[in-house]
């Protein structure tokens, strides 16, 4: 009897699999773009690090010039947050002069 227990139970968990493998998956809601050229953190360039490194917070894209900007961006994320909500609409310009620089990292 466990046998068939066992047997049923796989079968349902396979079919139940199965099935919702079909099923839409809802897209995920977009990031609002970044609207710099350059690193919020330290004002460089994003690509003068050697690559750009992005991530998102709170649904905001973020860019930065190098991986050590990300620690100094988390210590204070609401202060760079803001920097990019007081943005114009989409502009090249450099956000405000850097907090840090990479002197931190």
């Amino acid at each position: 009897m466990p046998r068939l227990l066992l047997t049923t139970t796989v079968a349902s968990l396979l079919a139940a699999a199965a099935w919702g493998a079909d099923a839409p998956v809802p897209d995920a809601p977009k990031a609002k773009p970044y609207p710099f050229d350059t690193c919020i953190v330290s004002s460089e360039k994003l690509d003068a690090m050697g690559g750009t490194v992005t991530l998102v917070k709170d649904g905001q894209e973020v860019k930065f010039c190098c991986k050590g900007c990300i620690k100094s961006f988390e210590k204070e994320p609401a202060k760079y947050l803001k920097k990019i909500t007081d943005a114009p609409a989409k502009t090249d310009a450099a956000p405000a002069a850097p907090a840090a620089g990479h002197g931190n990292h």
